[in-house]
């Protein structure tokens, strides 16, 4: 059992893949070695002898997965950074509800104006995609005592309410919604001008996922439209070429709530280098469904 590790890793990370994958032939970048397994952060290089790929990333829109034949397995890393990007919804969300934000502003402006704030208590929060992050996101939903509501082809678990059949029903019944689904060929923009006036008023809409899951076009126009929506978004359209944000019901940060920190990477590892293992005794897990990624994102920023 070999595997080569398509990246530049430095030896706390190379320890970290020893403990995992004791007893493995491990082979380490830029010294290449035709292994059964190949870990990636973007390039993968096909071998004879290729039969796995696994992804130190959760999201793989960025890779070229038609290049990938039939016979070989390609994994994500799927959950990875669920922890660390729902704790970053609920700061979006918090910010927002709280007025931080304004409130901060105007106290360093020497400005002490008080304003109403919004309760979570009781309130709906409706998540679209119901993997880790989603899963996370209801945990810490249900500790504020909001009621969850998902719409996912995902099994669901006791933090759920209940599952809705529509995003249209979804967006009428929820006053938070989340959007946590990968970016593929079925998902991208499916947030639109048709799904975006069923919002409730005074909706707001975060997003931790991929900027192109939701049409520019359509969410820029909706906002203007409608200002007593929010769009609460850790992801931009043609990052870092940030554009069209002179919106007032907005608030953006740049990509960084999978994290940034060497304690959120080590995790990451950690299960990218198991699931290697889990392939070799026969139960892989976040196994990609070529078919939904004909379409290769042109850039890759974040998780």
């Amino acid at each position: 059992m070999d595997v080569y590790f398509n990246f530049s890793a430095d030896d706390h990370v190379r320890e970290i893949a020893k403990t995992v994958l004791n007893g493995f032939d491990l082979y380490w970048y830029p010294d290449y070695h035709d292994a059964e397994a190949q870990v990636i952060k973007d390039k993968y290089v096909l071998g004879k002898r290729t039969r796995m790929i696994q992804t130190i990333s959760a999201g793989v829109d960025h890779i070229d997965i038609t290049g990938i034949p039939d016979d070989v397995v390609i994994c994500s890393n799927a959950g990875a950074y669920s922890i660390s990007v729902a704790e970053h919804a609920f700061a979006l969300l918090l910010a927002h509800a709280k007025n931080i934000i304004e409130n901060n502003e105007l106290m360093k402006a020497g400005i002490f104006r008080q304003s109403p704030t919004t309760l979570l208590y009781g309130k709906s929060f409706g998540i679209i995609g119901y993997g880790g992050i989603g899963r996370r996101v209801a945990y810490l939903a249900k500790a504020f005592g909001m009621k969850v509501l998902t719409y996912t082809r995902s099994k669901v678990d006791e933090n759920v309410d209940e599952t809705i059949d529509t995003m249209a029903d979804l967006f009428r019944r929820s006053d938070f919604i989340l959007i946590s689904v990968p970016l593929t060929d079925k998902t991208r923009g499916i947030i639109n001008r048709q799904l975006l006036p069923n919002a409730k008023r005074n909706a707001t809409i975060i997003n931790v996922a991929r900027a192109d899951v939701v049409s520019k076009p359509d969410m820029v126009e909706f906002l203007r439209e409608r200002p007593d929506v929010w769009y609460l978004t850790d992801v931009w359209w043609d990052e870092p070429h940030i554009t069209d944000t002179d919106l007032k019901n907005l608030i953006l940060s740049p990509h960084v709530a999978g994290g940034m920190s060497g304690e959120i990477m080590d995790i990451a590892f950690q299960l990218a280098f198991e699931n290697v293992r889990n392939f070799f005794e026969g139960h892989p897990k976040n196994i990609v469904r070529k078919d939904e990624y004909r379409i290769k994102s042109e850039r890759f920023l974040g998780i």
